[in-house]
């Protein structure tokens, strides 16, 4: 079964340790972000639409509300990047930089790639970096829009359609963004309908995943006597390393052709090996 042998590729693949790797570094990088949004979006109004939608995307919907208070101190720091100039930019994104090719050695590992050349590593960073931002800022302000334009028009309805639009506001920007990750952060890949189908199926786990963690792991009373009012750093912590699980495993389900009628299962240099010890056993 395809779900079986992604969780096993993994598994193999330290996919655990890189999730904690990179949920450490997404904290990490949090401030930084933000920091350079907010010195984008003082350049450009149609960046500031963007940093906020893409902000308002991350906060709304990623994040439960037990963490928000973390993330509420983090959002009023960034206003300290109002004394960011070209060359703090350009030593903050150079961090994010590397940051994104922990994703790319993370997604290597899952698939068992050779080694790629220089532009394979900057083109996941690229879009890692430059283009999922921008696609998940832009589906979320279209869907934010066309939800209040409906509650406008309809205002005895606005609630029916607050519910209605809830799903696709995570959805539709995390689909997509997921597709681009695992269309072109691998090395080797030339079809879309695999990284769509795992996009499709790592957006409901992650969805499944934020509401258990908001009404169960928030909620366990000795975790609230245990951290008290610092209870919001340990939720984000573990919806950060719940998510990046998530998302490296779609890079496994992918790796396995999950929604396609073939997958990558080995690399070229795998395959001479795999076939010399079938014939080594027989």
């Amino acid at each position: 079964m395809t779900l079986w042998r992604a969780l096993r590729r993994f598994l193999k693949a330290d996919g655990m340790i890189y999730s904690g790797y990179l949920a450490f570094l997404s904290l990490l990088a949090l401030l930084p972000v933000l920091g350079v949004l907010f010195w984008l979006s003082q350049q450009s109004s149609i960046i500031k639409a963007a940093d906020g939608a893409f902000r308002d995307f991350l906060f709304t919907n990623l994040f439960p509300e037990t963490a928000k208070q973390v993330v509420a101190v983090v959002d009023k720091l960034r206003a300290n990047a109002k004394g960011l100039g070209m060359t703090g930019v350009a030593i903050i994104a150079g961090d994010l930089l590397l940051k994104a090719l922990a994703l790319n050695a993370a997604v290597d590992r899952i698939w068992g790639s050779t080694r790629r050349n220089l532009w394979g590593f900057v083109r996941g960073a690229l879009v890692v970096l430059l283009v999922v931002p921008p696609v998940v800022a832009a589906l979320f302000w279209v869907i934010r829009f066309l939800e209040k334009f409906l509650a406008a028009l309809m205002p005895s309805l606005s609630e029916s359609i607050q519910t209605v639009f809830d799903p696709f506001e995570i959805g539709v920007p995390l689909i997509a963004a997921l597709t681009l990750i695992y269309r072109w952060v691998p090395a080797r890949l030339n079809a879309w309908k695999s990284p769509l189908a795992s996009a499709l199926l790592v957006t409901v786990l992650i969805v499944v995943a934020r509401y258990l963690i908001t009404h169960y792991f928030a909620q366990i009373q000795q975790l609230k006597s245990l951290y008290g009012a610092f209870i919001a750093f340990p939720v984000l912590m573990v919806t950060a390393f719940v998510i990046w699980a998530l998302v490296l495993y779609g890079a496994a389900l992918v790796a396995e052709g999950f929604g396609s009628t073939s997958g990558v299962r080995a690399t070229k240099a795998e395959r001479p090996r795999r076939v010399a010890n079938k014939a080594m056993k027989a």
